[in-house]
């Protein structure tokens, strides 16, 4: 490991020792920041695909089980709270037929299809009561399916469908930029360019579908429009990533600090443990000295530090990392679970 990148984890794991206390909204049993790095010698260079595939996110299927998840609204139907017979069986007919016509339209004019099940192994749950009884239980979300194709002219097209976002993270407690998305049809063939004309005009012709859900009235999450975006890029590895900015699943920002305004956090962190901000609380005073060691810690050793959102129904994992020389990646990483109180 290169003497830099020791440097930098081994100053992480201080801060981070013996936990790095961090609440998402509604994620009531809070996470922890961990310290993260990308080996380019075990992993390969880093971009989104490979991440998911070190961490087991991909299950690699034939574009028919894909296309059979599609039609049958498999990802909808996980959810208790979204009501899919609202959907009226003439509308799931036609939605059938379209995407019918959409994998026709993949099959006839792509290359090399290939298709992944996302988050087979994630942690994605949906809370649910059993009926008659008090006992809870977990019941495991369907995440969707993506399909990937090459054109004849080498250029990459990715297919989905939107993924159900819970919830917003504000920049109080991340500050970040908008998102980034690469932009590269400049780069791409005129005939990828005419197909893709033709990919909007057929999923712009698969309507919307709009649920509305009762999540209970402390959460704020009722809605949610299930359609299909596509992407096209110059490669695999960036067409995959893109395809996930559109599901919505994936969020890229530059990244700036962490609790950029400590009275958030001051507020957060004496509400979480039920303090009274005219205690003195030498543990929040720690912990602030450790974000604001943290934020110099990125801005003094990167020329850019990114963040990347993965949102997984009740799942969120969050990515910190910035790239030394050698296109290693270190910084932080946290895992946290939605708390959902019936």
């Amino acid at each position: 490991m290169q003497p830099e990148i020791e440097k930098i984890l081994g100053t992480l794991e201080l801060l981070t020792q013996p936990d790095l206390y961090f609440e998402l909204p509604y994620h009531d049993d809070g996470g922890n920041f961990v310290p993260f790095t990308w080996d380019v010698s075990k992993w390969g260079n880093f971009n989104i695909r490979n991440l998911c595939l070190s961490n087991g996110w991909l299950q690699i299927t034939d574009a028919d089980a894909t296309v059979k998840q599609w039609q049958n609204l498999e990802y909808l139907r996980s959810f208790r709270y979204f009501d899919v017979s609202d959907v009226s069986l003439e509308q799931q007919n036609i939605w059938r037929n379209k995407i019918e016509n959409l994998f026709q339209l993949l099959q006839n004019n792509l290359t090399k299809l290939e298709s992944f099940f996302l988050a087979s192994q994630l942690k994605s749950y949906c809370w649910h009561l059993k009926l008659n009884d008090d006992t809870s239980y977990y019941r495991t979300i369907d995440l969707p399916g993506i399909i990937i194709g090459e054109t004849k002219n080498g250029d990459w097209i990715g297919v989905s469908h939107t993924f159900y976002k819970l919830i917003e993270i504000p920049p109080e407690m991340i500050y970040r930029s908008e998102e980034i998305e690469t932009e590269s049809d400049i780069l791409l063939e005129e005939n990828t360019l005419d197909l893709i004309a033709k990919f909007q005009a057929v999923t712009s012709d698969l309507d919307t579908i709009h649920l509305d859900g009762d999540f209970g009235d402390a959460y704020p999450w009722n809605t949610y429009d299930h359609k299909f975006v596509f992407t096209a890029a110059k490669t695999k590895e960036l067409v995959f990533e893109k395809i996930l900015q559109a599901t919505k699943c994936l969020e890229i920002n530059q990244f700036y600090s962490l609790y950029p305004n400590m009275t958030y956090l001051e507020e957060d962190y004496y509400s979480c443990y039920g303090l009274d901000k005219n205690e003195i609380s030498s543990e929040f005073e720690d912990l602030s000295e450790k974000y604001n060691i943290i934020n110099r810690l990125f801005q003094q050793s990167f020329d850019q530090t990114l963040i990347y959102r993965f949102s997984f129904w009740m799942q969120e994992y969050i990515y910190v990392l910035g790239q030394t020389q050698g296109k290693n990646l270190v910084g932080l990483y946290l895992e946290s679970e939605l708390t959902y109180n019936l």
